[in-house]
This record gives C-alpha cells, sequence and structure tokens, in this order.
C-alpha cells in the first residue's frame, strides 16, 4: 500500500545523490511511498517499477543498484527472499503510529544476518 511521505529541502542539496540520474532520484523518493514503517521493501524489480515509475523507460534493477553503491539502499536477502531496505529512513521519515503498531512482515536489514544481493 503506498504512503505520503515527505521531501525535506535538504534532498535537493545532496551532493551525493546529486551525482545520480534525475531517474535514480525520482525512483529513490518513490521507494519512499511503498516501504514499511523501517524503510523495507520486498525486492521485486518489475512490480517496484510498475508501482512508481509506470510511464518511464527504464530498468529499476540498475536504479536499485546505483542506490545501492551509492549508500541511499541497501539490498539484502534473508532466507532466500530478496529485499531493500532504504538507509537512515527511520531517522528522516516518521511514519503514522497505526503503521508502526501495524508492524510489517518484511525482516528488517542487519549486516550480521543478511546476504547482500550484489
Amino acid at each position: 500500500m503506498a504512503r505520503a511521505r515527505n521531501i525535506k529541502p535538504s534532498f535537493f542539496h545532496n551532493d551525493i545523490l546529486a551525482s545520480l540520474e534525475p531517474i535514480d532520484r525520482l525512483a529513490f523518493i518513490g521507494l519512499w511511498t511503498i516501504a514499511d514503517f523501517k524503510g523495507c521493501i520486498e525486492y521485486r524489480p518489475l512490480k517496484i517499477k510498475a508501482m512508481i515509475l509506470p510511464y518511464d523507460n527504464c530498468d529499476f534493477e540498475k536504479i536499485a543498484i546505483n542506490l545501492d553503491k551509492s549508500g541511499f539502499i541497501r539490498m539484502y536477502s534473508v532466507q532466500g527472499i530478496d529485499y531493500i531496505k532504504i538507509i537512515n529512513f527511520e531517522k528522516h521519515k516518521n511514519p503514522h503510529k497505526n503503521e508502526r503498531d501495524k508492524g510489517s512482515d518484511i525482516p528488517d536489514y542487519d549486516e550480521q544476518v543478511v546476504d547482500s544481493i550484489n
């Protein structure tokens, strides 16, 4: 389920983010709207592309790799299922209390437990 998320003005002044292609930056914002309250998403590239970039001719797998290499997301796998963690999501976003209370079935990123997809 898509969620409303705010964009802070500092987003537009991030030098590392500015080095990415505009479609990568737009996809990064789009990921916020489909992430759970922890900033985690099941990594299904075709589904994600359809949800956040339905009208753009782009390869979401390449976009995800660019965002991962730049440190904005982490791609990981738990028990054979692939996920994305938006780094610093919980620092910058304040999900609604009901969303947190509902919880999530998506396992959070933990460097000690998960395997990197790349």
